[in-house]
């Protein structure tokens, strides 16, 4: 019996690890804008292949699949051509976030040095502009065609809703009705006709 329920969970751990790639290879090589429909395409932002030369020919998506997120990588297959042509080059599944999380990704630093590669779940402080507490990360990289898990410990992520008033509504504030002076032919005295 032992052996059969051994055999039973290689089976299925089989099958499950056969289901996990299918699922996470499926958008590669197709593109973006065709396989992810506008009501799941959370996000997108530019990446940048050299930080020090801004381009729009890389960027990433993010994506809801009902129970957790994925993030691409998205390479313009067309660069310098009028129409673009896109295709998802690398896939990483994000876990569903818990209360207090948010995600993060194209506006990071590790160590005060820009890394639009790296998309992250932080932990969400509305009162912050950069984000320093991390559940995970990771960055797409170039030379493997994959994101790999990236280390937090230097690492500072934009908090996208800064700005926005979107966490909490402001009180309104009267404003000061604006102080119109009276004209000076009203409050100059009026002459009286001479009389005679």
């Amino acid at each position: 019996m032992t052996r059969i329920s051994a055999l039973l969970s290689l089976v299925c751990l089989t099958a499950l690890s056969a289901c996990v790639p299918k699922e996470i290879n499926q958008f590669i090589g197709q593109d973006p804008k065709l396989v992810y429909g506008p009501l799941y395409l959370v996000d997108q932002d530019t990446m940048q292949f050299d930080e020090s030369k801004p381009s729009v020919d890389w960027g990433m998506s993010l994506v809801w699949q009902g129970d957790h997120y994925v993030v691409s990588a998205d390479e313009n297959t067309t660069p310098n051509k009028l129409t673009q042509v896109w295709k998802v080059v690398a896939v990483q599944d994000i876990p569903l976030l818990h209360q207090g999380q948010i995600i993060v990704m194209g506006n990071c630093m590790d160590d005060q040095v820009p890394n639009s590669r790296i998309v992250a779940v932080a932990d969400y402080d509305q009162g912050e502009a950069w984000f320093d507490h991390f559940e995970g990360a990771w960055a797409y990289d170039y030379a493997q065609d994959a994101f790999a898990p990236y280390p937090t410990e230097h690492l500072l992520c934009a908090n996208p809703r800064v700005g926005l008033a979107l966490d909490a509504a402001r009180p309104l504030t009267p404003m000061p009705l604006p102080v119109i002076p009276v004209p000076a032919a009203i409050t100059a005295p009026v002459p009286q006709p001479s009389g005679g």
